[in-house]
């Protein structure tokens, strides 16, 4: 209902004024008016360092979007026309091209496009601020008396590269610098002057050509022992697309000495390198400057400071020319760099080896594993074989043994009933006949039957002392090991009527009883086999202990035998005797014998008795001696025991 009473005009006014602030919040919607940046570049726009600049700027300025920035680039080009001509005719352009327009920020890049722009400011761009990019600025500019100017300045590092030239190659004699720029007033003497200080170190030649082909025939000519400075170089007469690059690789194609430069535009050209301001930094730095004028800053607040410079080298160059790489600056930039093959796969290089080490690792377990269980597997199989052989040897032995055990009771029966008791029934009958004899006790009759019957009674008991004594001597027992032997020794003697001998050496007195059980009957079995079946008329018995040890030797000169022969036969339970009597106590038999060679049987052992278990005998025939060795294992231990065979016991 109000806005019903609102007369007509009021109305109109409200509406027109509501489609103003729309307007008004549209077009501040649409954001600022875009702000013009003028460019001029001293080169020619084919260079190719003005199109890298160029680029470098252009990406700083276009890069925000909230400041908008309308960009336009303009080259002088006095190096390929004449300077007034080119000056005038870009003046004359850039006033009809740009009237009307308003121009924020110029940048200039050289000196050259400096002064053109401080020459024509006044009637280009008056009052506009410029950012500059020069080697050399006029005076005013550094002493800061013409206002809205700053910049960065770009002074080539002429002493610095030549400085890190030496360094590489100290042993260089003359340094040929190539500067020449009939463009620019004052380079000459610029580059004279930055390099004077060196003239005591190398000998500096510059070299001067009119044209390229005299330059080429010039660097052709160097001697060795020499280095290639180059800035830059421009004929004399203007020569159309042919710019400082393409003057660095014509003159690498044809030099014979290693080449270094003052622009980063030269790497890749076949220059080794140099200190150089990259054109990308130089012209980032400009533009941010002129950035910063957009944004409201005063061109006197902006100091003016210099590019950075970097050592910066070709890769392949230096490579080319046998440079060691670690007198490199640690701070340089190396470019053109082929990585090896490691750097290229080394995470691979890396795997590769770890996976094959594994590999390795693996199979090398598996190999172990393999000749353990194989190890095992044969020590089973021979465990088993000693034990198939052990099981035979005591399945025979058992069955001997019975048969022995059987034989010796019947010949201790046959001894007590066909000597004994027959003589204890003489002594029996002549004791009747004397008490029933009427004689005197001292007629010559009655001494007679007691002296007989005294005789058969000393001859009853020799022959029951000679049982018990071959059963087991009390001697052994109670005089020891060396006395046993030595009266058994004199025994054998006497009763077989040979020449038995019997020697000893070291303590005998503290033998272990088994042991010299053990020792005296083998001993006993060795003497009766040699005159029994070896018919052998000179024995020798020998005993020595030395430390732990204790060692018996008993010879002959009988017969001897055929050892294989005997196994064969099955005739050697005295053999088998002697090997299980060693075994029990870790002794060793060891018969060399032949046939009509004699015999001779070693034992050795310690003095104190161990256990062995028995195994397998293995034969072994040497020459014209035979010598079973057999094998023992005390719990995983084995060893190898040589046994006699040296008789054929029954």
């Amino acid at each position: 209902m109000r806005w019903r009473r609102v007369s007509a005009g009021q109305r109109t006014l409200v509406i027109t004024a509501i489609a103003l602030a729309s307007l008004c919040l549209a077009a501040s919607a649409q954001g600022e008016t875009p702000r013009t940046v003028l460019t001029i570049h001293w080169g020619s726009e084919r260079d190719p360092s003005a199109g890298r600049l160029d680029a470098a700027i252009r990406n700083v300025l276009l890069a925000t979007t909230d400041a908008p920035v309308e960009y336009f680039a303009e080259y002088l080009e006095t190096e390929e026309f004449p300077e007034e001509t080119a000056s005038t005719a870009l003046r004359d352009y850039i006033h009809r091209k740009y009237e009307g327009r308003r121009i924020d920020v110029v940048i200039t890049v050289a000196s050259a496009a400096l002064q053109f722009a401080l020459r024509y400011r006044d009637e280009l761009f008056p009052h506009v601020p410029i950012a500059f990019l020069a080697v050399a600025p006029p005076q005013v500019v550094i002493d800061r008396t013409a206002a809205g100017i700053t910049g960065v300045l770009n002074d080539t590092p002429f002493a610095e590269t030549l400085e890190l030239t030496l360094n590489l190659h100290p042993s260089a004699k003359r340094v040929f610098v190539v500067a020449q720029a009939p463009s620019v007033n004052g380079y000459d003497e610029r580059i004279q002057l930055a390099l004077k200080r060196f003239s005591t170190r190398v000998e500096l030649t510059y070299v001067k050509a009119r044209t390229v082909p005299e330059l080429l025939l010039a660097v052709k000519a160097i001697p060795p022992q020499s280095l290639i400075l180059y800035t830059r170089y421009a004929p004399e007469k203007p020569a159309p697309n042919v710019y400082p690059a393409d003057i660095a690789r014509l003159i690498a194609e044809v030099a014979p000495v290693p080449i270094y430069g003052v622009s980063d535009l030269y790497i890749g050209s076949g220059v080794v390198g140099g200190v150089v301001r990259a054109a990308d930094a130089a012209g980032t730095r400009v533009a941010e400057i002129a950035r910063q004028i957009l944004d409201g800053t005063p061109p006197g607040n902006i100091p003016i400071v210099p590019v950075p410079t970097a050592p910066m080298f070709d890769w392949r160059q230096v490579k080319r020319w046998g440079i060691d790489p670690s007198k490199l600056p640690p701070e340089s930039k190396v470019l053109f760099r082929t990585p090896t093959e490691w750097e290229s796969y080394h995470w691979y290089i890396i795997g590769t080896i770890v996976i094959v080490s594994a590999q390795l690792l693996l199979i090398t377990g598996l190999l172990t594993h393999r000749a353990r269980r194989r190890h095992a597997e044969d020590t089973l199989r021979a465990q088993e074989a000693s034990l198939r052989t052990s099981y035979e040897r005591i399945r025979l032995l058992a069955g001997r043994l019975i048969n022995v055990q059987e034989g010796a009771r019947a010949s201790i029966a046959q001894d007590l009933h066909d000597d004994v008791c027959q003589r204890l029934a003489y002594v029996s009958m002549a004791i009747d006949r004397l008490t029933t004899s009427s004689d005197h006790i001292q007629s010559v009759q009655s001494q007679r039957s007691l002296a007989d019957l005294a005789y058969e009674t000393r001859s009853t008991f020799d022959s029951i002392r000679r049982l018990s004594h071959d059963l087991h001597p009390a001697t052994l027992r109670v005089l020891g090991l060396g006395s046993a032997l030595k009266t058994h020794c004199t025994e054998v003697a006497r009763r077989h009527n040979v020449e038995v001998t019997f020697t000893s050496e070291g303590d005998l007195a503290s033998i272990c009883g088994d042991v010299a059980t053990c020792f005296f009957r083998i001993a006993q079995e060795s003497l009766r086999n040699g005159i029994v079946h070896g018919e052998a008329s000179r024995l020798a018995v020998s005993l020595a202990r030395s430390g732990g040890d204790l060692v018996m030797t008993v010879t002959d000169n009988g017969r001897g035998f055929d050892i294989d022969e005997v196994r064969r036969q099955g005739s050697a339970l005295g053999l088998v005797s002697m090997e299980e009597r060693a075994r029990v106590v870790g002794a060793e038999v060891q018969i060399m014998t032949g046939i009509r060679l004699g015999t001779t049987i070693r034992v050795r052992g310690p003095a104190v008795a161990t256990e062995s278990p028995a195994s397998a005998a293995d034969v072994r025939v040497r020459g014209g001696v035979t010598t079973v060795e057999r094998s023992t294992e005390s719990a995983n231990v084995t060893t190898v025991v040589p046994v006699d065979v040296a008789t054929r016991l029954d």
